[in-house]
């Protein structure tokens, strides 16, 4: 699963100009930290997680922007496991410098997503909107509450806010996540 800020720049790519609630149905899959429930929010359990999505796709409304972007945030997600992690795997799980391959990949997606908030020209009003969202308008069957929400994104903000400016990973350049992105947008748009 790629960091908040990869969710936002493949969501940017979809739609520049979406709505508040958009933005903040791309990270608020991510709350807890409950990995059975994460994975059970993110169809990792699902014998097959592309139906496990299609099924999800027929469920949710496409005119609320909060389950559009729960959706896009799921489908980068299933893209992001294929893709990145065999990748990232493949090169630290058998190096004996790095006893855990997964908090290295968490640390590298970290880098990468407080490099995206510090360096990207739309980021700052993108976090506007996300900050000035009414989450009380949010109606949704999807199991995550408003105060998850109002906790989580002040959590996320505070968290890339206070980020170092010159953060970089060595792993996840800007070009990569970008190139990453917009293939997955353009698949998520021949999806949906």
């Amino acid at each position: 699963m790629p960091s908040t800020m990869i969710h936002l720049l493949a969501a940017y790519e979809i739609n520049p100009k979406a709505l508040d609630l958009f933005w903040v149905g791309n990270f608020a899959p991510d709350f807890t930290n409950d990995r059975q429930l994460k994975d059970e929010i993110h169809f990792r359990n699902a014998s097959n997680r592309m139906e496990a999505l299609n099924q999800l796709r027929k469920k949710i409304d496409d005119n609320d922007p909060f389950e559009t972007g729960w959706l896009l945030h799921l489908f980068v997600d299933a893209c992001w496991d294929e893709i990145m992690i065999p990748a990232f795997q493949k090169k630290y799980i058998n190096d004996g410098d790095c006893q855990n391959w997964f908090i290295k990949y968490r640390e590298e997606t970290s880098l990468a997503s407080y490099y995206l908030y510090h360096h990207s020209d739309w980021a700052p009003k993108i976090w506007a909107q996300i900050l000035n969202a009414d989450l009380s308008i949010i109606k949704s069957e999807l199991p995550i509450t408003q105060n998850d929400i109002e906790w989580y994104r002040e959590r996320v903000y505070k968290r890339h806010s206070e980020s170092d400016i010159n953060s970089v990973s060595l792993e996840y350049n800007a070009e990569q996540l970008i190139d990453f992105s917009r293939k997955t947008a353009r698949k998520y748009l021949e999806w949906f």
